[in-house]
């Protein structure tokens, strides 16, 4: 790529906030909802959150936003390859390593994936060969890297600046495969929906929007927005809509005007732990709760502990390794990319500018 990164803009903490208020509404879906249909025999907490994995939507509109802005800053597709590696993979494997020695040590054996599935896991590429993944909530990592994959793939080809038309071709794709499925051919659907990301590109494509309003660049933005949700409720139904028009609205209050209660500090760092806090809570927190609830702990002070046991896991993960590990990856990248091998004087951490981290 010949044209150089715009230059950086203030980070987007509230982007942090909103991430922190979708892992907090899949964990406690999780702990409510989806353990009450896991284990219909334990007895029921006194509240449920049914609609909190709809905070899956939030996060790829999120992602949408971030993965543009970062590419749009990367110089090259190492860049944005190790940028990506950094920030995913040493928190995962933790996590994949931590919860098997959980599940081992409470004797979860419904819980505990083979030798061979953990290695396949620890590739996350587990979505594209149908092996089970270490915890159910891993679903999302394979679309996570089916978008960064296509999303790169257009960098490099310079379509960036016609990224609204080609938003415009790939929102065709979900019509296709619930209205026309014949016309992806003999090869297997589901791979390449995946591959294609068919089935959630209108959230990641709301993301991209939003940023594109962020920057001043609105052009076609709007319009893509809107075709997004037609598509949602088109090829998803009524009460897909329902959950797309807030996930819209928070995404165009924040790359639009920003707001005091998104920038509150409990909320940020919440954000700040919030990958750590996705990868970790449900298999540890169900086989805590059912432990607490076999030695007579009331389900809901149950929940509550693995609740605090689940954020202060992940904030000793996020701390402890996802960050160091973040920051000493992409110094001996930028090492490398100098042609510098000596050590340098440590420094200070800097933090990122952008809404990428």
């Amino acid at each position: 790529m010949t044209t150089p990164p715009p230059p950086p803009r203030s980070r987007l903490v509230e982007l942090d906030a909103l991430r922190g208020l979708a892992a907090l509404a899949v964990m406690l879906f999780h702990f409510t909802t989806r353990y009450a249909e896991l284990y219909p025999a334990a007895p029921p907490t006194r509240w449920s959150v049914p609609w909190g994995h709809h905070g899956v939507e939030l996060f790829f509109a999120i992602s949408g936003f971030v993965i543009f802005v970062t590419l749009e800053r990367s110089r090259t597709l190492a860049d944005f390859a190790v940028s990506r590696a950094s920030r995913l993979f040493p928190a995962y494997w933790t996590a994949i390593l931590l919860t098997s020695a959980v599940m081992l040590l409470a004797g979860r054996g419904d819980l505990l994936r083979s030798p061979t599935e953990i290695a396949v896991n620890l590739t996350m590429l587990q979505g594209f060969v149908r092996v089970a993944p270490i915890d159910a909530a891993y679903w999302t990592l394979s679309i996570e890297l089916a978008f960064y994959a296509v999303m790169a793939l257009l960098w490099r080809c310079d379509l960036f600046r016609r990224i609204d038309v080609v938003l415009f071709g790939w929102l065709l794709l979900p019509w296709i495969w619930a209205y026309a499925p014949a016309l992806t051919g003999h090869t297997p659907s589901w791979l390449l929906g995946l591959l294609l990301i068919q089935a959630q590109i209108p959230w990641f494509a709301i993301g991209i929007a939003a940023y594109r309003l962020h920057v001043g660049a609105a052009g076609r933005a709007t319009w893509v927005i809107a075709a997004a949700l037609v598509t949602i409720a088109g090829c998803e139904g009524s009460f897909a809509l329902f959950v797309a028009l807030p996930v819209t609205l928070a995404m165009l209050l924040v790359a639009l005007r920003g707001t005091a209660l998104l920038r509150w500090p409990p909320l940020v760092r919440l954000g700040g732990i919030s990958y750590s806090l996705y990868l970790l809570h449900q298999n540890i927190g169900h086989a805590l709760i059912a432990a607490l609830e076999a030695r007579g702990v009331a389900p809901d002070l149950a929940v509550a502990a693995a609740i605090g046991v689940a954020v202060l896991l992940a904030t000793a993960v996020t701390h402890g390794i996802e960050r160091p590990a973040l920051h000493a990856v992409r110094r001996a990248s930028a090492r490398i990319s100098r042609g510098d091998a000596l050590p340098r004087p440590p420094s200070a951490p800097v933090r990122p500018s952008s809404p990428e981290s």
